[in-house]
């Protein structure tokens, strides 16, 4: 009898998704992080976002289908120095970089709850690799949700 695995019987267990959306103005590149637009466009990232979908994985310009990987095993672009198994959010010009580690804060205020929080929605996931300056590629894992 042969050992049952579960590999391919579901989504959950895939090793990727990767969803199909609409390039918006001026086109996406492969390997930019972005996030779905008010016109339900994709755009590469402009600093660190909460509404990202994940990253492009083919290259399109404005107005044709761009594949995106919203999970996944990715190559990214870092936009400074980031330690390896660092949570990774978005960053300018379709980049990543590290998020700071969640810091209760000693006195409760609105705001001060209110950046730790934004933290969290901002995670889009784990980079792999350690990138020591501005341009250096890693991989990384994501799981961006759309």
């Amino acid at each position: 009898m042969s050992t049952p695995t579960l590999e391919g019987t579901t989504a959950l267990i895939s090793d990727r998704y990767i969803c199909s959306f609409t390039a918006g103005t001026g086109g996406v590149t492969a390997g930019q992080v972005v996030y779905l637009s008010a016109a339900w466009t994709v755009l590469p990232t402009d600093g660190a976002r909460k509404d990202v979908v994940g990253v492009a994985l083919t290259t399109a310009p404005a107005g044709k289908k761009v594949a995106v990987v919203c999970r996944g095993l990715v190559r990214v672009t870092a936009s400074g120095a980031i330690s390896a198994g660092a949570r990774i959010g978005s960053a300018a010009a379709g980049k990543v970089a590290a998020i700071a580690a969640l810091d209760a804060p000693a006195t409760y205020s609105e705001s001060a709850m209110q950046t730790e929080l934004d933290k969290i929605e901002q995670w889009i996931g784990r980079a792999l690799k350690a990138a020591s300056a501005d341009g250096d590629v890693i991989e990384a894992l994501i799981y961006c949700m759309p």
